[in-house]
């Protein structure tokens, strides 16, 4: 089956019992070994313009009508991730121009078997490499082999230096130093004064509870106080 054959074929939809549009053109895969879909151009004025099916729901595909189940089976968005090679300038990769592809050998099962350049037929395996613009074919015995693209990897982004108030609210994070089992205490504030077993203050009242804080009240002896008025 050829491409040009594929398209201009009817599409039926069994269960509704209708011709619901038109092929008009193919969806090739990534690197144009298989079709994956066909482009539909839908009869129905109210429908939109242009359906897509995949492959794999069509039912058969003789006697210039390509057969489907279901209505459902064609969708309005399909992932393209390559244009139809049809159409597409042709060159040897020695750099002789081929003209363009112009037509594509299609299996049952919907595998690219050859592309053909007017009289020129090139098995699919014979694709040097391809772009959206055009298509490059080996010579015959030619060993040429080419390096995939590597991905660009953004560089990293250069330390966003902060601001003034980012620079405050980094100077006052709280740190915990050897805390131990008071750690939870990080970070509160004290309800009242708490003052050491000789009555001298250790911190006031309004205080903000710190690692060194609490290293201080342990020292003096007024940890126990100092999470008892830690709020």
């Amino acid at each position: 089956m050829k491409a040009s054959e594929l398209i201009g074929s009817r599409v039926l939809v069994l269960g509704s019992a209708e011709i619901c549009g038109t092929v008009g053109g193919i969806v090739p895969s990534s690197d144009c070994k298989k079709i994956k879909a066909l482009e539909v151009l839908m009869e129905d004025e109210d429908d939109c313009e242009r359906k897509y099916l995949d492959v794999s729901r069509v039912s058969a595909h003789t006697h210039g009508t390509v057969t489907v189940k279901y209505d459902e089976s064609l969708v309005m968005c399909y992932p393209v991730s390559a244009l139809s090679p049809i159409n597409l300038p042709a060159f040897g990769e020695d750099g002789e121009d081929y003209g363009k592809v112009t037509d594509v050998d299609i299996s049952n099962n919907f595998d690219v078997e050859t592309l053909r350049c007017g009289k020129r037929v090139f098995p699919i395996g014979d694709i040097l490499s391809r772009s959206d613009d055009l298509i490059v074919f080996k010579l015959p015995g030619s060993k040429t082999k080419l390096a995939q693209k590597k991905k660009r990897v953004p560089a990293p982004r250069p330390p966003r230096e902060k601001n003034e108030e980012e620079e405050k609210a980094t100077d006052n994070t709280v740190r915990i130093t050897g805390t131990g089992k008071y750690s939870f205490l990080v970070g509160r504030t004290l309800g009242e004064d708490v003052n050491d077993i000789d009555g001298r203050l250790v911190a006031a009242k309004g205080a903000l509870v710190t690692g060194e804080l609490i290293d201080k009240a342990r020292d003096r002896g007024a940890v126990v106080k100092l999470a008892m008025s830690a709020l």
